[in-house]
């Protein structure tokens, strides 16, 4: 939910099905006494389906509508992109990363072994951005701005 509250399933009401929908077979299961007890004899035995997260990627797709391809540039496409990229990294070098203990990179960044940490974040991070794909313009963002601002340049292999 957007005010961070988990939910357990999403429920609809389709015609004369009631549609439960969950994450895992221990919410299911949940799921299935929960709507007993509360509906009791209105309902029948559940139906229920078991789906790989790419299956249901799948179906969620494409059921989506179709958007139209942006006319943009492909060169005004990469120039946004790495500008959007730019902004949000420079927010992130101050900001508590999770996969860094909840500390900032810039503080990291200040002793011996936290440096050896972010240098392996940025890795991550530039590793995952590689295999974005030829001509995509995540593929050819250069971190190397930020392993400068964070003085750690020479642990860049």
């Amino acid at each position: 939910m957007e005010d961070g509250t988990p939910v357990f399933a999403n429920v609809e009401l389709a015609g004369r099905k009631l549609i439960v929908e969950v994450n895992s077979a221990a919410r299911a299961e949940k799921a299935i006494a929960q709507m007993g007890e509360w509906l009791g004899d209105c309902v029948s035995t559940p139906m229920t389906e078991i789906r790989t997260l790419a299956q249901f990627m799948a179906d969620d797709a494409a059921r989506a509508p179709q958007e139209e391809p942006l006319d943009i540039p492909p060169d005004e496409m990469e120039r946004i992109v790495h500008d959007m990229l730019t902004r949000e990294y420079t927010k992130t070098l101050d900001e508590a990363v999770p996969a860094l203990g909840n500390k900032t990179p810039r503080a990291l960044a200040r002793t011996k072994a936290g440096r050896a940490k972010v240098a392996d974040w940025l890795k991550y991070i530039e590793n995952g951005a590689a295999k974005s794909g030829v001509g995509e313009p995540m593929a050819t963002y250069d971190f190397t701005w930020m392993w400068q601002e964070l003085g750690i340049i020479g642990l860049r292999r």
